[in-house]
């Protein structure tokens, strides 16, 4: 009798190990959904690749640029070659503003096969482009315009003396073109129509006369440009007559 419990209650115990580790019985809502096998990918021809691919959109044509987007033209050159008239047998070139400039261009001539003469007068120098305002009706539509410049951040203006009835507005004078232009756009922003001109001064200036071996000969006025970051206005005209 002994025996017999003993093996019922093994028999019990291997019952319960096997129904809780072996035979497990799964729910088929936690089993994952079977994978579905992807179909191979179709064998396309190459002319067919090619009626697929996507059309590459045309380029838009480029609109026209506006008046203001447009390059602004540079200013002539410093130097430039000039042409003296077919029947003149000597020419002047000036003016040089100063004795060491007029020595040196003489020593170029020179150099180039010709004879200078140099001679002194009274006349104008080039000084620079001027920046300005003209044409203000008003001495407050000028003091309007000086504190909306200065607001700006432009202080160096200042008002010509002496411009009634009308007022003008100096705003600088530049020896570099760009300089200028930029002046002139930083006034336009402001609301005020700027003007850019040749600022000359009075002053005793040298000329060099030079003979010509031939009548109307060209001379290239860039060999007196020794320094390339030095704006140079020179020109040529006849020679004054002797006496």
């Amino acid at each position: 009798m002994r025996i017999l419990c003993l093996i019922l209650i093994l028999a019990n115990v291997l019952y319960f190990v096997w129904s809780q580790l072996i035979d497990v019985q799964v729910n088929a809502l936690d089993r994952p959904p079977p994978r579905r096998a992807e179909p191979p990918p179709r064998i396309v021809l190459a002319r067919e690749a090619a009626e697929q691919a996507p059309q590459q959109p045309e380029p838009e044509e480029a609109e026209p640029a506006t008046p203001s987007e447009r390059p602004q033209p540079t200013p002539p050159p410093a130097t430039a070659r000039a042409t003296p008239s077919s029947n003149l047998s000597c020419t002047s070139i000036g003016p040089f503003s100063e004795l060491a400039e007029a020595a040196q261009a003489q020593a170029s001539l020179r150099g180039a096969g010709f004879s200078p003469r140099q001679r002194l007068e009274q006349g104008e120098l080039w000084v620079g482009y001027w920046v300005s305002v003209q044409d203000i009706e008003t001495r407050d539509a000028a003091d309007d315009a000086i504190k909306a410049l200065n607001a700006a951040g432009i202080d160096d203006v200042y008002l010509m003396p002496g411009s009634a009835p009308s007022y003008t507005l100096s705003l600088g004078v530049f020896s570099d073109y760009q300089r200028a232009q930029r002046r002139a756009d930083q006034v336009r922003a402001v609301g005020l129509d700027p003007q850019i001109e040749d600022r000359k001064r009075a002053g005793t200036v040298y000329w060099l006369d030079v003979d010509l071996p031939e009548p109307g000969q060209l001379i290239d006025t860039s060999i007196f440009q020794s320094d390339p970051g030095k704006i140079m206005r020179l020109e040529m005209r006849g020679c004054p007559e002797s006496g």
